[in-house]
């Protein structure tokens, strides 16, 4: 283990630096290439490249033998112009470490792929800009400085040891001699002509009401998105509100009904303030998981989580809570998908490691600690990492999957395009074989229904899943969707999930954050002056303070009270936010609270599957 004092006088920032040493995996990888600095160079020169060590220390596999690491090290050390120094070279090396074996791996090998002793000229640079300028011609015509990214991108691939900022600058130099200055207007030229073209990939689309599988089988296509908004696994976009009654139409989902809640009071089930206020809005399916309830049949649940940062915020917290509910009310198992695979494929500054800024493994467990939290049933809930659990029955019904949905349809049904990776192009199976009770032998009864809490901007995962069933004899899943927790610039978009914006409550935003956040960034529904605030009262569906106590605030008396004084002028912006950033402190104080007792034995325990066998 490394201690935070020895991290921080090898140059690593203090915050890091803590993190780090609570981090076993890391911290412990982090002493090895420490310990080879000092064995190869000295303490001295082992310090002088503490940064390094600690980066490769993060990116290195802990699988690869320790000689290897050892050539990596020398030649950090090594002289200029015979070592490893430059980031492309780093990543380079450690690339080639993680890839190669002891069969395959020789000093003159780690060299050619590290690219030690390669002298990259000016000339050199200029010959490979012109290459790839002249096989992009038409392009560059077609979307002027809005195609500068990809020029850049072609020649790195021409000389991946060469000086970025040497690139960029012959880059710029020769499409300034094609194209002139650069106008600054091209990025928004650019942005037009990727509308105007998904516009048309649209309308093909809509020509096309079904693919065909590989087997032969009918396959859905979702219809594509009309009018004015987007919503995708990824990106959720509306000039104006996001329209829901539109999306159960677009999706061909069904709008649950007073008579599903009714039917859950039959049964003794309390009903939770998200179906009181049509928060959770459409289902597939609902009744036959209500009918199976009824006859003791068995059912379970399935949600997930995709480890893109360390902190979860309040928009991630509602399908946990409805689910915990869920879990409750129906008394049944729960598997939790972390896909730590996906967010690799789809963000490409993420990293296959414990690294606490970049590392889907190190974000994976800080999520799991708050998804813990929570207060799902240990005994009966089940969270694992596809990378980890990938193989065996998961995996065959994973494979199974693949083989009955073609490229064609899931370009159609996610919007993929040729450029993507084809890692994203085949992920869809992995999100989908949870679905199925045979990916769990160890714990589901093989006839168990499979019921889904989801924001419905996962649906088309589902409605494929549901679309290749029969084909696997296995039975469809059923789905509850929930409404998107709206950004603070009001509905037209969710809250965003990046760790600088300001606009996000965080589960670890201290009380003092959460009311600057609120007061300063939430969009009022009230008129522009208090005078005709109390003249005409606020527009209620309109206002993001009283949007986030319709998710949070249980009572119902005390949230209509308000909804009554708000939307006549009988209470100000200011008294509805105070009442809001009153309510989200204690939410997030009791998370917080409850997530501080959660150590990493409870990780372990909820991620084991031998407890079930213990059952």
């Amino acid at each position: 283990m490394t201690s935070v004092e020895e991290l921080v006088a090898f140059g690593v920032d203090a915050k890091k630096a803590e993190q780090t040493a609570k981090n076993k995996k890391l911290s412990q990888a982090c002493r090895e290439f420490f310990d080879l600095g000092k064995e190869v160079g000295g303490a001295d020169a082992a310090a002088s490249i503490g940064k390094v060590l600690f980066d490769v220390a993060s990116k290195v596999n802990a699988t690869v033998p320790q000689a290897f690491k050892k050539v990596l090290v020398e030649y950090l050390l090594k002289p200029e112009g015979k070592n490893v120094s430059s980031p492309a070279q780093i990543k380079a090396a450690t690339a080639f470490l993680n890839s190669a074996t002891e069969d395959t791996f020789t000093v003159a090998s780690f060299e050619e792929a590290a690219g030690v002793g390669v002298v990259v000229m000016p000339e050199d640079i200029t010959t490979a800009v012109k290459k790839v300028v002249a096989a992009d011609q038409a392009k560059i015509e077609e979307l002027g400085w809005g195609y500068q990214a990809k020029i850049m991108q072609g020649a790195r691939q021409l000389l991946p040891f060469a000086d970025g900022k040497s690139v960029r600058d012959e880059v710029t130099a020769q499409l300034e001699g094609i194209l002139g200055a650069n106008t600054g207007n091209s990025k928004a030229k650019h942005k037009e002509k990727l509308k105007q073209a998904r516009k048309e990939k649209k309308v093909a689309a809509k020509e096309d009401t079904a693919a065909v599988a590989e087997d032969g089988a009918a396959v859905e296509v979702a219809a594509p998105a009309t009018g004015a908004q987007k919503v995708t696994p990824w990106e959720v976009e509306a000039d104006g509100d996001v329209n829901y009654d539109k999306l159960i139409d677009d999706f061909g989902s069904k709008k649950l009904e007073p008579e599903h809640l009714e039917k859950m009071k039959k049964l003794g089930m309390p009903i939770h303030h998200f179906l009181r206020r049509d928060i959770f809005f459409s289902h597939r399916a609902f009744d036959d998981i209500l009918t199976k309830k009824e006859n003791g049949e068995p059912i379970y649940l399935y949600t997930g989580r995709g480890p893109s940062s360390q902190a979860m915020h309040l928009g991630h917290l509602i399908p946990f809570l409805f689910t915990k509910y869920l879990q409750e009310v129906l008394d049944c198992p729960l598997v939790i998908q972390m896909t730590d695979d996906e967010k690799f494929l789809f963000k490409p500054n993420l990293t296959l490691d414990d690294n606490p800024e970049t590392g889907v493994f190190h974000m994976l467990r800080e999520n799991v600690k708050d998804i813990i939290a929570i207060g799902f049933d240990p005994k009966k809930t089940f969270i694992f990492s596809d990378v980890e659990f990938m193989g065996g029955a998961f995996y065959k019904n994973v494979l199974r999957i693949q083989r009955r949905i073609n490229l064609n349809t899931a370009m159609k049904v996610f919007g993929f395009e040729l450029e993507h990776n084809i890692g994203r192009i085949a992920f869809c199976a992995i999100q989908a074989s949870p679905s199925f009770p045979s990916s769990f032998p160890f714990m589901l009864d093989p006839k168990a229904a499979c019921l889904i809490p989801c924001a419905i901007d996962q649906d088309p995962y589902f409605r494929l899943t549901r679309d290749v069933a029969p084909s696997l004899k296995e039975e469809k899943p059923a789905l509850l969707h929930s409404k998107f927790f709206p950004a603070m610039s009001g509905a037209s978009g969710k809250m965003s999930s990046s760790t600088n914006s300001p606009t996000t409550v965080f589960l670890t935003d201290d009380p003092d954050s959460i009311s600057e956040k609120i007061h300063k960034h939430a969009v009022s529904g009230a008129p522009e002056t208090l005078a005709e605030l109390r003249e005409k009262g606020a527009n209620t569906d309109k206002d993001v303070s009283f949007q986030y106590l319709r998710f949070f605030m249980e009572d119902d008396a005390e949230l209509e009270r308000i909804r009554v004084a708000y939307s006549t002028g009988k209470m100000s912006t200011f008294e509805i936010k105070e009442i809001l950033v009153g309510v989200l402190q204690d939410v997030v104080r009791q998370h917080q609270e409850r997530r501080a007792k959660v150590t990493d034995a409870d990780v372990d325990y909820f991620m084991s599957q031998a407890k079930f066998a213990e059952q």
